[in-house]
């Protein structure tokens, strides 16, 4: 009797990668992660080295691999997915020219104001185009070496398979078409960024290549098992929540939080506050989004920076838990490397308001926890604003662990908090297309709804509301009253971020 089929999911997130081997039915067989370092250069700059991606990773799936035994020869298929957008510029030999511009840097402002005025385009600097740009006028000797851009989840695939290739999801973030399957080639003519410097794009849980010698001697797995594209985290956590129908929202928290909302139709938003995109691996279904750029990185950077030694976030949770909602009237805007939705600010800066002598580091940890609360409440108002229904929301990341923060989350947005059983849902839901790609399922509806299951639901809690619904409008108004000094001061000139 042949052995059941094993799924690797592997998710290259912001602060650390993991590898997680799944069955058929999405229970864990064997976990591992590590971590590696975020790199700050300048104030506005935030980078990562490739190089390491690709150690941790093959950490994490040799130790895999050694876990469930009986050799790699169980292992079905590998998929990969996580963070985006990032560039990394690679040579013909895949070699990174630089340092990998990640998401949360904020450099490129004055190529993102470009971009809107040649394409027309309403960008953002942690997009991929303005980055792009920003080497060709900053470090042009490093776009002309570059053969290819590629992503953090690219990068790793090259790694595995030595093919140059991304997915329609990752591809997304630099104006491919979900819809017609091509690369914006007028855009990229009026920005003079030649078309051949950017990967094949393969349909999510279509096979891409397979693990090449090389890969098997560094990660175990054998030579040849087959690489199925997955996509960036926050579309394959819709996948691994099977928050696929319309009234079920998909929010995931890791170092940034990402909220999708499907519907069975396209909604729109006339101040481009939230994103709408189809969702092609479905019929008739739409993902609008709203992504928050530091949430988890707000509290590892408290944690990190004031924490007691080897305090873990359990710890953190339990202080927080020690004050009661409101923090007192303290209010933290989670903003510590701007914003993007809603207010979509590159000058926008973390604050806590209304200090006193009554506070303590307590109040400061659940103010944080609130803050990242209120961000995910402002978006939701807007989504539901625009026509989507939401009725519960599936939590999932590395956040989902926290039972304080799900209440907390519960409370102030007002919606059943559903807490998976698998709350690394990027890996799942890449090991899911993955389930895809070989045939063991027949399609994503059909394999989410086998290997998905929930583990907890927590409820709002009406008592806290009224406190809830003042704190938020003071979240809302300190923003309203520090947009201009923001503006004034943290612009790109002042700090750093021209350099």
């Amino acid at each position: 009797m042949s052995s059941p089929a094993c799924l690797l999911g592997i998710d290259v997130g912001t602060e650390g990668c993991r590898a997680i081997v799944f069955n058929e039915k999405g229970e864990s067989l064997a976990r591992s992660y590590r971590e590696y370092p975020i790199l700050i250069p300048h104030a506005s700059w935030v980078e990562q080295d490739p190089h390491l991606w690709w150690d941790k990773v093959t950490e994490v799936v040799s130790d895999v691999v050694k876990a469930i035994g009986s050799g790699s020869g169980q292992i079905a298929c590998v998929t990969v997915t996580g963070q985006s957008p990032v560039l990394v510029a690679v040579d013909k030999f895949g070699s990174p020219l630089t340092n990998a511009i990640v998401w949360m840097d904020r450099r490129a402002v004055e190529q993102s104001r470009t971009v809107a005025r040649i394409a027309g385009l309403a960008e953002d600097p942690s997009m991929i185009l303005p980055k792009i740009l920003w080497i060709k006028e900053k470090q042009p000797q490093v776009f002309r070496k570059t053969y290819k851009f590629l992503q953090a989840t690219d990068f790793i695939i090259y790694k595995i398979t030595g093919a140059f290739a991304t997915d329609w999801f990752n591809a997304f973030t630099c104006h491919f078409s979900l819809e017609s399957r091509q690369w914006p080639e007028e855009i990229f003519e009026r920005l003079d960024i030649p078309l051949g410097k950017f990967p094949e794009v393969f349909r999510p849980t279509e096979i891409l290549g397979a693990t090449t010698e090389e890969a098997s001697h560094k990660t175990g797995l054998e030579k040849g098992v087959p690489v199925v594209a997955g996509g960036i985290d926050a579309y394959m956590a819709v996948i691994g929540a099977n928050a696929l129908k319309e009234g079920s929202a998909c929010e995931i928290t890791g170092s940034s939080t990402c909220l999708m909302v499907p519907s069975r139709r396209r909604i729109e938003n006339r101040k481009g506050r939230i994103g709408s995109a189809i969702f092609p691996l479905l019929p008739d279904l739409w993902i609008t989004w709203a992504v928050m750029s530091s949430t988890g990185a707000s509290l590892r950077w408290f944690r990190d920076g004031f924490g007691y030694p080897d305090e873990s976030y359990t710890d953190l949770d339990m202080e927080a838990e020690k004050v009661s909602a409101g923090a007192d009237g303290l209010v933290f805007l989670p903003y510590m490397m701007g914003e993007r939705s809603p207010i979509w600010s590159s000058t926008a800066r973390g604050v806590l308001v209304g200090l006193s002598l009554h506070h303590t580091r307590n109040h400061m940890i659940r103010a944080i926890l609130e803050g990242c609360a209120f961000g995910i409440r402002h978006n939701l108002e807007i989504i539901e604003e625009s026509g989507c229904r939401v009725d519960e929301i599936r939590s999932c990341g590395g956040a989902a662990r926290s039972p304080i923060f799900g209440q907390i989350k519960a409370d102030i947005t007002g919606k059943p908090i559903v807490i998976p059983r698998e709350i690394e849902a990027p890996a799942l839901g890449a090991a899911i297309a993955g389930s895809v790609g070989v045939g063991i399922h027949k399609d994503i509806k059909e394999a989410a709804e086998n290997m998905v299951q929930v583990r907890k639901r927590i409820n709002p809690r009406e008592v806290f509301r009224s406190r809830y619904d003042l704190s938020f409008r003071m979240y809302k108004d300190v923003y309203s009253h520090l947009k201009e000094y923001f503006d004034r001061y943290y612009s790109a000139s002042n700090d750093g971020s021209s350099r």
